[in-house]
């Protein structure tokens, strides 16, 4: 099946649009530096108000944001308490044992959610079996979860989970970079997020469209030293206001139009679901999993023959592809994608079919299943 060239790689890539564009050349070019760029100041201000926070600090990223946030919280020589995997576990630990000094105590759950009593349990093991253990400096929370296909971390959870962390006098942050999928998805307000963690970071380039950018919410104190550390890690982004105005309009504009990117999500998985070729999850949000583990390919060489067939895919752990969706994808293209990687699976010579298979919206679901139909009740936040 001949296709034009269909990008679900990630979705970082949507290239602004005429509105954006206006809005980033109509920004001022004051210093950040010196606090003098209005573009910047209005974004972190519309951020904070947002999510309930006292302050925030706009980043060049949200890997900048992490690495500041795990500076500032954590405290050199103790360790980070995560789910094995959140990102800051699987992509980012390195760069946080180099800068901040910290060691990460991965926990493994069977759904990728961080509960109080994994996390309570973790912490009585080292400290039983390692007497001079680090002690725990913060908990990490992520949302939505990247590593298990987008899935929400359910908001009573996160509740629980600050709730057992301020008994213990442990800090709480959230990586949140798509964070707007779950507010899209639940109807859950972003302040109502926001009271789940002591601090958190967005991200503006995942699925809201921007070119650049995430931000830091916390209290004023946690503010003034992440914005000190970001000197130290890089420098301000001096002339910040093209980016920033970028940020506030997809924020604006764009959040709600995120749930036209799960419905695309959903009817992708719907149709490779159909078919014996592969296993799929049903998606929370953006993010669609594929097992091709009954194909005479590695997961791989699927991809690079998906690719050549005009349909980009990333490889994960295992023997699965993933597939994110963004505005670029239409429901049209989602679809026609989706049959693409039909046609490619049957000439693959499948060597395993299991017997009696059911339709993916027969099977157990998430812990947390997100119905489509619910996310057109999404808002803009203003």
């Amino acid at each position: 099946m001949s296709l034009e060239p269909t990008d679900l790689r990630s979705d970082t890539m949507s290239p602004p649009g005429p509105a954006m564009a206006h809005a980033m050349t109509t920004a001022d070019h004051g210093d950040d530096r010196y606090g003098e760029s209005a573009a910047t100041r209005a974004l972190e201000e519309h951020c904070a108000a947002m999510f309930g926070k006292d302050a925030a600090l706009f980043m060049p990223s949200a890997t900048m944001s992490n690495q500041v946030a795990l500076r500032v919280l954590a405290g050199r020589g103790r360790e980070v308490l995560c789910e094995a995997g959140h990102h800051l576990n699987l992509v980012q630990a390195p760069a946080a044992a180099d800068l901040a000094g910290v060691a990460i105590n991965a926990v493994v759950t069977p759904d990728g959610l961080l509960r109080p009593e994994t996390a309570a349990r973790a912490i009585d093991h080292r400290a039983r079996w390692v007497p001079d253990h680090a002690t725990t400096g913060l908990v990490w929370t992520e949302n939505t979860l990247t590593s298990r296909g987008g899935r929400i971390h359910p908001l009573p959870l996160l509740t629980d989970l600050k709730r057992w962390s301020t008994r213990h006098r442990i800090a709480v942050y959230l990586d949140g970079s798509r964070i707007m999928h779950a507010v899209a998805a639940t109807g859950v307000g972003p302040a109502e997020w926001g009271a789940t963690n002591d601090a958190m970071a967005l991200c503006f380039t995942k699925g809201l469209g921007a070119p650049m950018g995430s931000v830091l919410l916390g209290t004023t104190e946690f503010i003034s030293a992440a914005r000190r550390c970001r000197q130290w890690y890089g420098g301000a982004p001096r002339q910040s206001g093209p980016a920033a105005a970028a940020a506030l309009w997809a924020l604006r504009h764009n959040s709600a139009r995120l749930a036209e990117d799960h419905a695309n999500a959903a009817a992708f998985a719907a149709v490779l679901a159909e078919s014996p070729y592969f296993g799929v999850t049903p998606p929370d949000t953006n993010i669609v999993h594929v097992d091709v583990s009954r194909l005479q390919c590695p997961a791989a060489g699927f991809a690079a023959r998906a690719a050549e067939a005009g349909v980009r895919v990333l490889t994960c752990r295992g023997a699965q592809v993933r597939a994110v969706f963004d505005a670029r994808t239409s429901r049209q293209r989602a679809v026609r994608a989706a049959e693409c990687l039909l046609t490619l699976a049957a000439r693959l010579k499948p060597h395993r079919v299991a017997p009696g298979r059911t339709r993916w919206w027969d099977r157990t679901g998430p812990s947390h299943p997100v119905p489509v139909a619910a996310q057109a009740y999404s808002r803009t936040w203003e």
